[in-house]
């Protein structure tokens, strides 16, 4: 599954693997959008940069997100109820401060990446009690938030009941805008893809690769979920959520569209030869899909309902969210004061990483923290915000740690069909078995090396996925993202 950004600029260059032992202010571990943000505002600040990527920058998470920019968060209702109307205003506030940041970057150097400043439409479809109430809820944290939302212009071509409009939001190419940020970084920082962080060293101040080593004062983990074993991992639950591109007669007006109730975010793809819908939905637990669920179809059905389709989909994939327990990102420095993260970002991921790389870089320089970045903090406790995500998260851990292992694999692996994996055996002689397009069988250990749970297939992103803490694996057992810092244990297939 490759996202319509990477699709259509499938060039990159031969990347520099790191190579020998090299020292620096400032390790920065993950090229996405928070770490590319990160890295590029230390090296202004004057600071010696590092960047290690285990795969090539921007082809994770943030090349699989939608491209939207926006102040709000996907839930300000639930927000403002959890958190009153004073942080809710300092959230939004703090974001819009970041996407005019991440403007004025791509302004300043030039970066070609589609960047416009778009409308973010906000609906429903439905005319039932609880999608009214629901729409009311939301219009109401929107006017509290000061956000200024009007009411009744959709610019959808198909009806909605009710929706309103928030101006001022944005829109770019998420990948094009991290490879061109990357080349540029390049000739400030030493950046270095395909080199997998193995081992993380923080009292040290020491992270290790496969070929090298960068000792470093400050470690940013720009990973999504923190690499390696953190307390935070223990406190968001794990969702994967799926995207298609398909070519449309008439593709919905410039903008962001919400349609909240049918679970769908729409965007036109602008500047092709026919026009392409995004359309993004269709969420479950990582680690629990089922082909009974068929997200790209129900995606594709969707669209079909609503628009004419002039051809098949161009373009599916998915992406990892992370939702915190408590409603909020946790930004800042960790358990050791010299290792910061950036996680809990939940669908709002392009934002919230701008502003982490802001409010990251002033903590590394020593300046007195903002009431924000107290907020934010990892270190916060807030037990009565986080009781229920708490509760949820580590009830899906137990329910895997224990069912999975009680469970019987399939007896053996004759029945896989080309390109499709499976769980086989019992116990000590468990497998995860594949069988590539050419028919030969791959087995490893179904243990996930972060914390031993139980990895489950993923048959429409082709990956092993880990549904206690959310690190995936290719069909092969390689590592595709963490919080595993290794990938699948071979093993000797079943005879």
């Amino acid at each position: 599954m490759t996202s319509i950004w990477m699709a259509s600029h499938p060039f990159v260059p031969t990347p520099q693997v790191l190579s020998g032992d090299i020292n620096a202010d400032v390790v920065v571990v993950g090229a996405g959008i928070t770490g590319l943000l990160t890295a590029w505002r230390l090296c202004d600040a004057g600071y010696q940069v590092v960047v290690l990527e285990a795969g090539l920058a921007g082809q994770k998470n943030t090349g699989a997100s939608t491209g939207n920019l926006y102040a709000a968060t996907s839930q300000m209702a639930g927000m403002l109820d959890k958190w009153g109307k004073d942080v809710v205003r300092e959230v939004v506030a703090a974001r819009m401060h970041a996407i005019a940041g991440v403007e004025t970057l791509v302004q300043q150097q030039l970066i070609e990446c589609g960047f416009a400043r778009a409308p973010l439409q906000w609906g429903i479809e439905g005319s039932g009690q609880v999608e009214l109430q629901a729409y009311q809820r939301e219009l109401a944290a929107y006017q509290t938030a000061g956000l200024n939302p009007q009411t009744g212009r959709s610019s959808l071509p198909f009806a909605l009941t009710e929706s309103f409009n928030v101006e001022a939001q944005a829109q770019f190419d998420p990948y094009r805008f991290c490879r061109a940020l990357l080349a540029q970084l390049s000739q400030h920082a030493a950046v270095f893809e395909q080199s997998q962080v193995t081992d993380i060293d923080a009292r040290a101040g020491r992270v290790t690769t496969a070929n090298g080593t960068v000792h470093a004062t400050h470690i940013v983990l720009a990973t999504h979920s923190p690499a390696g074993f953190n307390l935070l991992q223990a406190e968001m639950e794990v969702y994967r959520e799926y995207g298609i591109a398909v070519p449309v007669e008439t593709p919905p007006a410039e903008g962001i569209h919400w349609v909240t109730d049918s679970g769908r975010s729409l965007r036109s793809v602008p500047g092709r030869q026919s026009p392409l819908l995004v359309v993004v939905g269709e969420k479950h637990r990582t680690g629990e899909w089922s082909p009974a669920q068929d997200p790209v179809g129900r995606l594709l059905d969707y669209a079909q309902q609503r628009f004419v389709v002039n051809g098949p989909v161009a373009a599916s994939w998915s992406a990892q969210q992370f939702k915190p327990a408590d409603g909020l990102p946790y930004i800042g420095s960790s358990a050791h004061e010299n290792v910061w993260v950036a996680t809990g970002f939940q669908a709002d991921g392009l934002t919230w990483g701008a502003l982490a790389a802001e409010l990251i870089v002033q903590g590394i320089e020593g300046q007195q923290p903002s009431d924000l970045a107290h907020l934010l903090s990892p270190l916060r406790i807030t037990p009565i915000k986080s009781a229920a995500g708490w509760a949820r998260t580590n009830a899906t851990v137990i329910k895997h740690m224990v069912g999975d292992r009680l469970k019987a694999g399939a007896d053996d692996g004759t029945e896989i069909a080309p390109g499709s994996g499976r769980i086989v055996g019992r116990g000590e002689n468990r497998c995860a078995l594949y069988r590539d397009p050419s028919g030969m069988l791959h087995a490893m250990s179904p243990v996930c090396p972060h914390l031993k749970c139980i990895v489950q297939w993923n048959g429409e992103a082709s990956s092993w996925d880990c549904p206690c803490h959310g690190s995936r694996f290719s069909p092969t057992g390689e590592l595709l993202e963490g919080p595993a810092l290794t990938g699948l244990a071979s093993k000797r297939a079943p005879s």
